[in-house]
Formats: structure tokens, C-alpha cells, sequence
């Protein structure tokens, strides 16, 4: 009975090789339990104090980097995870795994601003499609689409699944 060995990744090779994040950031996203990231490898007892991280946290980070770097911020961040993971907590993994599971390349976020009303809604109404490179290419000849943000997640999953084969030999 053999068991697959999981790499060992740090948070050094999430910045530096992988990823792309700053460490200052990481560090802030994990303290804070933000958007479900974490690392969920437990280390042995000789590298104790090491965080260490699996390949679907690895996706799950560059996720969030992704949307970060695209402008997004905090709560935004977080419905849209919740809205691609089919959750009702944001968690990035299973946002990443569904992403990477449907072969998307971009997410699609449309929101409808709010109007004056009497009740005014806390938030704008949004809605999040994940879309393959020829769906999207169809989509850009839709009438009647307004307002968006396009998000080329695609193409940081496709940099990082090449980074792993390459440093960590993962398929």
C-alpha cells in the first residue's frame, strides 16, 4: 500500500516560485484566517515550526493573489469565492479546485449598482461566471453588456501547475 508523498512547499516557494505573492501579504492572508487559506500539511517533528502547504492550498492562494492584484479587496474578494465554490464561507481552495475542475479560464464579475430606494441593499448585486477562453470569446459579442471585471485566472493556474512539474515534480 504506497502513498503518494506530498511536496514539501513553504511559504519561501509560494512567494518566490510559485505564486508570486509578497511574504508580507501571505503572512497577513494566513494569521487572519482570510478567504480559508491555510496550510494543511502538518510538518514532522523536525521541521515543527515550517508552514507547510499542499498543492490544492498552493492553487487556492494564487486564487486569491489573482483577485487581489486584479484591484479587488477584502469583502468582494470573498463573496466571489464563496459565489465560484458554491459555498456559504469564502474558501479559496475550493473556489481554486472548481475553477481548475471546469477548465476555466477567466471569471466573469458583473455587478448591478445599487439604486435609491427606501431599502437600500448593504451590498450590489453580483454575479460570478466561470467561462473557458472560447465561451468568453463568444460572450464579447453579447448586446447589452454592461459594467464587468474580467479575471485571467487560466492563465496564473496554467504558470503555476508549470512551476510545480518543474520544482516539485507534481502531475
Amino acid at each position: 500500500m504506497s502513498r503518494e508523498i506530498e511536496p514539501e512547499i513553504d511559504a519561501a516557494d509560494i512567494c518566490e516560485r510559485l505564486v508570486g505573492i509578497t511574504s508580507v501579504y501571505l503572512q497577513n492572508f494566513l494569521q487572519r484566517g482570510s478567504y480559508g487559506l491555510r496550510s494543511s500539511v502538518s510538518p514532522g517533528k523536525v521541521r515543527s515550526q515550517r508552514r507547510l502547504f499542499s498543492v490544492e492550498d498552493v492553487y487556492g492562494i494564487a486564487l486569491v493573489w489573482e483577485l487581489f492584484e486584479s484591484g479587488l479587496r477584502g469583502d468582494p474578494i470573498a463573496r466571489i469565492l464563496k459565489d465560484v465554490g458554491d459555498t456559504k464561507k469564502a474558501d479559496a481552495n475550493k473556489a481554486a479546485a472548481k475553477l481548475l475542475e471546469n477548465k476555466s479560464d477567466y471569471l466573469l464579475i458583473f455587478h448591478t449598482p445599487r439604486r435609491p430606494s427606501k431599502s437600500i441593499p448593504k451590498m450590489p448585486e453580483q454575479r460570478v461566471v466561470m467561462v473557458t477562453e472560447e465561451e468568453f470569446n463568444r460572450m464579447l459579442n453579447w448586446p447589452g453588456i454592461r459594467g464587468g471585471q474580467v479575471i485571467a485566472v487560466g492563465e496564473k493556474f496554467a504558470d503555476v501547475r508549470k512551476r510545480l512539474e518543474i520544482l516539485f515534480d507534481v502531475r
